[in-house]
């Protein structure tokens, strides 16, 4: 049995052409017990409760509004086990469905809602040819269990192999057909955009080879041919979020440059419309903000310079930008490839000592707390490595005491550990380091 977990929260909605004629949604499921249905919508990988209501001793249940619902993939949850069907909203926004609990896509009778009796037929006809295709399934499994090796090579394999192909291309068959027959319809618009480019085969270069790459450049710069940017309808369903995720993470080269470039390329795609570009930008944002991958904090930067910081987030209210934009300006100044700020801070003899002066091929910028836990775990490792480097790779250490107060037990740690690199402090802050490297968490170190 399939459950639901549904989160309540509220979202924006780009309504200035909504219209306010209402929806008024009947539902009968025999078997269903007495209780509260709830029907939520998809928006990008999460769902969204949006209406709810009582359902009677007969299995029957209304929802009802006076505003038009945003057209998209719905879902009716029911107790006492979240048991769910998925329903399409589209224009027609009076309509009802009978079923039985128990089956309720196999069961399923529409009135007044061509898309939902198409989709209906769909959902149908994919269960049937699960049936078809599990005894296959169930056949090759055996198979591959009795001869892990070689049972690829088998006749019998092979057979099942084609069946199986057959299957497939029914489907295929079937939703290139629904794509002719209803082209602007919102399961046309889900089939075409889970769609895949279809890759000619690799030309052969002037030097006889095959262009190893071409599979991957045509995939990539063909990946969104069959998503209709300008129909935000797509959002409200599960097959946008999973596309844009596998794009961005899995498809692109993972380097701050390629994940701009793509990035940009991809946004300006939406922008015709407010609901794909909200959830574009809030998403690459987001999700390159909090990567562990280093390096990705410039994604996050060029998200937020370009677009929140350009007044473009519509969604996001002063204070949400403010605290991006700050965010944005600190990490901008440490980015992996840009000059490290420089610092001018006195040593423990009240030298100045200044990091772009250091006379060496690498300098190792350490921000480290004699009382931090961490460091004590931490800094010995970075003395080893600069013992053991220091002169085959001509590196320094320009190491800054965060804490001000205790001065003494910074100075005998660093006697009593033997820190022989540079030993610095700026108790006053006079050079705003904390800001400009970002430091937030010890140690700290960048190169």
């Amino acid at each position: 049995m399939r459950r639901l977990f549904i989160a309540l929260m509220v979202t924006y909605t780009a309504s200035a052409f909504a219209q306010t004629e209402g929806y008024e949604l009947k539902f009968k499921m025999e078997g269903c017990q007495e209780g509260t249905a709830i029907l939520a919508y998809y928006y990008g990988n999460k769902q969204y409760i949006k209406d709810s209501t009582k359902i009677d001793a007969t299995g029957s249940f209304t929802f009802k509004g006076d505003e038009t619902l945003d057209e998209g993939i719905y879902i009716t949850v029911m107790p006492p086990d979240n048991k769910y069907f998925e329903v399409i909203i589209d224009s027609d926004q009076e309509f009802s469905m009978t079923s039985k609990y128990a089956t309720p896509v196999k069961s399923m009778k529409v009135t007044g809602s061509e898309e939902n009796k198409r989709f209906y037929s769909y959902l149908n006809f994919l269960n049937d040819q699960k049936t078809k295709s599990s005894p296959i399934s169930d056949k090759v499994a055996q198979l591959q269990k009795a001869d892990s090796t070689g049972y690829r090579e088998t006749a019998e394999f092979k057979d099942l192999q084609k069946k199986m192909t057959a299957i497939d291309d029914e489907v295929k068959d079937y939703k290139n057909k629904f794509i002719d027959d209803y082209p602007d319809a919102l399961l046309t618009k889900v089939f075409l955009a889970s769609k895949d480019p279809d890759i000619p085969e690799a030309p052969v270069l002037e030097n006889g080879k095959t262009d190893s790459t071409f599979t991957w450049r045509y995939f990539k710069d063909h990946y969104w041919d069959y998503v209709d940017f300008d129909d935000d309808r797509i959002i409200r369903t599960p097959v946008f979020h999973s596309k844009l995720e596998r794009f961005m993470t899995k498809t692109i080269y993972q380097i701050p440059d390629s994940i701009i470039k793509e990035a940009t390329l991809l946004v300006d795609k939406t922008k015709s419309s407010p609901e794909l570009f909200k959830y574009t930008v809030f998403w690459i944002t987001s999700h390159f903000e909090t990567s562990k991958q280093m390096g990705m904090d410039a994604v996050f930067v060029h998200m937020a310079k370009n677009y929140y910081m350009t007044g473009q987030a519509f969604w996001a209210d002063s204070t949400t930008i403010a605290k991006i934009g700050d965010r944005a300006r600190k990490l901008e100044y440490s980015l992996i490839g840009n000059v490290a700020p420089n610092l001018i801070m006195n040593d423990t003899s009240g030298v100045f000592q200044i990091l772009h002066a250091v006379p060496k091929d690498y300098t190792i910028a350490y921000f480290w707390d004699p009382d931090c836990g961490h460091c004590k775990k931490v800094t010995p490792k970075v003395k080893e490595f600069y013992d053991n480097f220091k002169q085959e790779l001509d590196v320094e250490v320009y190491a800054v005491n965060t804490n001000a107060k205790e001065r003494g037990d910074w100075i005998k740690y660093i006697n009593e550990h033997d820190l022989d690199w540079i030993n610095v402090e700026d108790p006053e802050q006079k050079t705003a380091y904390k800001y400009l490297y970002d430091i937030t968490l010890l140690p700290l170190s960048h190169l």
